[in-house]
This record gives C-alpha cells, sequence and structure tokens, in this order.
C-alpha cells in the first residue's frame, strides 16, 4: 500500500476508532440514565419491599449515586472525544486504559457497597449484580483493541476476585446444604471466566478492526481503479482488475480501438444553451456508455462530441476483442437511429472508426492522480478512419486487421485503399453492409 494510502487509512482507522468509542459511550450514558430513573421509581413505590426483602434498609441513594456519577463521567467523556475529533488527531492509549478501569470499577463499587449492607454477602456474590461487568466487557468490542478489552476483563476479574476473596466467610453454617458456595471455588471460577471473556472481547474487536481496514483498503483498491480508468467502467471489469496485480496492467496488448464522433456538433452546440447541450449529449452517452460497457469494453476518454473506446485492454475477452468492438458500434448506430425515430434527441449522425492492432497500454500520471492510456499507431490509424466515414458517407468504417476477423460472418464492402496522414502506405478500409 503506498505511504499516503497508507497515511489516509491510518487517519479514516483512528476516525472510525473515535466514533466507535462515542456510540460505546452513548450506550452507557443511555444506560445509567434509565437505570437511574428506574431506581429512582422504585424508592418511591417499593422501598418497603425492598428493606423488608433484604433485612435492611435499602441503598436506593448510594445506588441512585453511583449511577448518576456514571451519567455524568460519561457526559465528560463525550465532550473530550468530541474534542478529539475536532483536533482530528488520534485517541491517545494511556488516557484509554485509565477511562476503562474507571467505568469498570463501577460494578466494582455496586458490589462493595451490597456487601457491606447485606447480612451475608454469599447473597451478594452469588447474585446478578457481578454481572453487570459483563456490560463493560462486552461494551469493550466497539474499543477494537486487544489490550483494551483484555484489561477491561482483568479489571473486573481482579475486583471481583479481591471482593470475593476478602468477604466469602471461611466456614459455612453447619445447616447449610451447599457448603460449595462458601468456599472460594466459585469466587475464582468467575473472576477468570470475566478474564476470558475479556480476551474473546477482544478477540472479536480486532477482527471488527481488521475487517474495517480491509473493507476500507478494497473500497481504496476500487477508487484508485475507477480514477485510472474512468468513472465510466463496468462493475464487472473493476472486480476482475482489482483481482490482478497492478504491475500487470502496464504492457503491449492486442486491442481493437473505437472511435466515435458526432456530426456537426459545433453547428448544433452553437444554437443551444449550455443546459441542452449537456443534456443531449448524456441522453446519448448513457446508452452508448452500456452499450461498451455491456460488449467488454471500456470508455477510455470522451474526446468532447465523441469518445474513444477500447476492446482488449485492460481485460481481453479471449479472442473475441474484435467481434466485441463490431457487436458494440453496430448495436450503437441502432441505438441512435432508435433515438432518432422516437424523437428524444435532434436529428443525429454518428461516425465510427475501428482499427484492430498492437498498443503500448499503461498508466501515465502522478501518485495523486494516473489515468490509464492507450498509444500508438493503432489509436492514430482508428481516430483517421472514424474521419474517413465523413468522406464516404457512412456511419461504420473498419480497416483489413479487423475486415480479417469478421468476414467469416458479417458482410463488408472493400472501399478503395486511402492515404491517411502520418502514414505513407495507403490504408485498406471496408464498409459494413
Amino acid at each position: 500500500m503506498a505511504p499516503k494510502l497508507l497515511d489516509t487509512f491510518s487517519n479514516t482507522l483512528e476516525s472510525e476508532i473515535l466514533q466507535s468509542e462515542k456510540i460505546r459511550s452513548k450506550i452507557l450514558l443511555a444506560s445509567f440514565l434509565i437505570a437511574a430513573a428506574v431506581w429512582t421509581v422504585l424508592s418511591f413505590l417499593a422501598r418497603r419491599e425492598f428493606d423488608e426483602s433484604s433485612g435492611t434498609i435499602f441503598p436506593f441513594e448510594i445506588i441512585i449515586g453511583t449511577l448518576a456519577f456514571g451519567s455524568v463521567y460519561e457526559l465528560i467523556v463525550l465532550r473530550i472525544l468530541e474534542f478529539w475529533r475536532k483536533k482530528e488527531k488520534p485517541l491517545p492509549l494511556i488516557p484509554r486504559f485509565g477511562n476503562a478501569l474507571i467505568e469498570t470499577s463501577l460494578p466494582g463499587i455496586v458490589l462493595f457497597i451490597f456487601l457491606h449492607h447485606f447480612q451475608s454477602p454469599i447473597v451478594t456474590l452469588n447474585s446478578p449484580i457481578p454481572n453487570l461487568f459483563f456490560i463493560f466487557i462486552l461494551l469493550s468490542i466497539l474499543r477494537m483493541e486487544l489490550g483494551l478489552s483484555l484489561f477491561t476483563g482483568l479489571v473486573a476479574g481482579v475486583e471481583f476476585m479481591a471482593l470475593g476473596l476478602v468477604y466469602t466467610p471461611t466456614t459455612a453454617p453447619t445447616d447449610f446444604p451447599y457448603p460449595f458456595f462458601y468456599s472460594k471455588i466459585p469466587v475464582i471460577m468467575r473472576s477468570f471466566i470475566f478474564i476470558g471473556s475479556g480476551a474473546l472481547a477482544g478477540i472479536v474487536g480486532i477482527r471488527l478492526k481488521n475487517t474495517l481496514r480491509k473493507s476500507y483498503t478494497l473500497l481504496e483498491e476500487r477508487n484508485q481503479i475507477v480514477g485510472m480508468f474512468g468513472q465510466y467502467v463496468s462493475p464487472s471489469v473493476v472486480d476482475r482488475l482489482m483481482s490482478q496485480k497492478a504491475e500487470t496492467i502496464s504492457e503491449s496488448r492486442e486491442v481493437c480501438v473505437m472511435f466515435l464522433d458526432i456530426r456537426n456538433f459545433t453547428k448544433f452546440s452553437e444554437k443551444k444553451t449550455p443546459t441542452e447541450v449537456i443534456t443531449y449529449l448524456n441522453t446519448l452517452f448513457e446508452d452508448m456508455i452500456d452499450i461498451v460497457n455491456r460488449n467488454n469494453g471500456i470508455i477510455n476518454k470522451f474526446l468532447g462530441d465523441g469518445f474513444m473506446a477500447v476492446f482488449g485492454a485492460p481485460l481481453s475477452d479471449q479472442g473475441k476483442d474484435v467481434q466485441n468492438a463490431v457487436n458494440a458500434s453496430m448495436e450503437i448506430i441502432e441505438k441512435v437511429a432508435d433515438l432518432n425515430r422516437e424523437g428524444k434527441i435532434p436529428e443525429t449522425k454518428i461516425g465510427i472508426g475501428l482499427h484492430s492492432g498492437e498498443a503500448m497500454t499503461g498508466s501515465v500520471g502522478s501518485s495523486q492522480r494516473k489515468e490509464y492510456t492507450i498509444i500508438g499507431d493503432t489509436v492514430n490509424l482508428a481516430s483517421r478512419v472514424e474521419q474517413l466515414n465523413k468522406d464516404y458517407g457512412t456511419a461504420l468504417l473498419v480497416t483489413e486487421a479487423v475486415y480479417e476477423q469478421i468476414k467469416h460472418y458479417i458482410s463488408c464492402e472493400s472501399l478503395p485503399p486511402v492515404k491517411v496522414k502520418g502514414r505513407e502506405s495507403e490504408v485498406q478500409i471496408y464498409r459494413l453492409t
């Protein structure tokens, strides 16, 4: 990947990570606000029931206060993230670890509060409260950093293990039927589950990051190909080009070149507004581009009132390139005739010239902008042949090189050899009948 492309990708990836962090923070903020609202309502409607079932004064205020702290904290985090977005700089890694420590410690704080408010810590340690750690472990996937997810799982595992080992009674009551819950084993097992979940979340996050990197790389490669070959390249051609190495594009190839020109365009454009001229050209070119694409050719360049198309480069249709060029030419002529009959365009005539031969193909330009170019005598002669349509009053002329490949299935009429500019010998041309 080119250095400039690497820099662009790095900036885009950092921007996506920052956006992902904002989404994660917004989810936490919404969760804290909803939980705070629910516990506030319960403190008014069911305080007595909670006190009676817990055997103590239920710590509603402390829980609501912790959730309020979490909400305010996430609001601050969002402001900081927005600040970094405007600076267009990557998020520093160390503060992200600090943020993970603070956020993941919130369930630990709630667990610590409950351990002090209930007579039996076993009930608290085996309640759903420790599962709150999983929310932060799961959301750490959006950080797209293996280290941060591992750290989140490690904080959850260490905090739960520390609280569990400290507060789990050493001996179980004699009348308790399940002494297993009074041992350290459940605490240690759950702690390692938290740590392992962090590792799994990190792997998923890295997978997500790599997928994002691959998608962006493919998109950039596709954009480069479209930029190099022009906007009017069929998706199938782009896909086939992406499967090739860039180095294979520049080479000498056997191609069939098409030049197309709209007759009397200058006179037409003098009497029309720019909008009318553009609308007219778009109406014509839309169908022509589609026809060229369907016949496995590409529009190499537009020439104002016409274009140059090539068949056989950068991809060849296994010996059918000349046939494809002829088929496309005849379809275009028929399509223009249909548009004329239907009155969708002013009366229009076109001229097409085809020549087949060897040409140099390659990318010309700078690292910022390249264009796929076809140069050589084959191109020049195709252009000259197209201009001869004016002299013969024809719509399609081909050279002998083209004729030799289509004479078995298309009737052609030989015209007198002509002298063309840039060539010493005369050129044999044919008119399709």
